[in-house]
């Protein structure tokens, strides 16, 4: 199951069913992929964790903004845009993108919750912030 899903796409926006495209099902499906691969790039690989990445092991509802956000911005609003100036999609994409990078930083600030020994359970030791703009040496 996908991070987020249409519902969660009607949160944000009420009416985004509404202008001919039935639902987003593929979309979330490629949004979490893709942030999953932003996950492995920024918070695993820099946590120096050693093996694969297990992303059964996230917590999907810590991610279900950040993905919707990803949807909105990549995949959902460039379908409904005209590209043609004060269109009201094409600015939504620059508004949402801005929105994915503010809860990415803020996810990744909290604390990325994975359950490392796969008990069902995130405890404190297994949710470690790590800051982006540090310089690791």
């Amino acid at each position: 199951m996908a991070f987020s899903t249409d519902w969660n796409l009607q949160e944000i926006i009420p009416d985004i069913l509404d202008f001919g495209i039935e639902n987003f099902i593929d979309e979330h499906a490629k949004a979490q992929a893709e942030l999953e691969r932003e996950i492995r790039n920024k918070w695993w690989h820099r946590n120096n964790i050693s093996g694969e990445m297990d992303s059964s092991l996230l917590t999907d509802s810590q991610w279900t903004k950040a993905n919707a956000y990803l949807v909105l911005w990549k995949y959902a609003l460039p379908k409904l845009t005209n590209w043609v100036d004060n269109d009201r999609f094409l600015e939504m994409i620059t508004f949402y993108k801005a929105r994915y990078g503010e809860e990415l930083e803020a996810v990744f600030a909290d604390g990325v919750e994975y359950d490392a020994n796969d008990d069902g359970t995130v405890e404190d030791k297994e949710k470690l912030p790590k800051p982006l703009n540090r310089l690791d040496r």
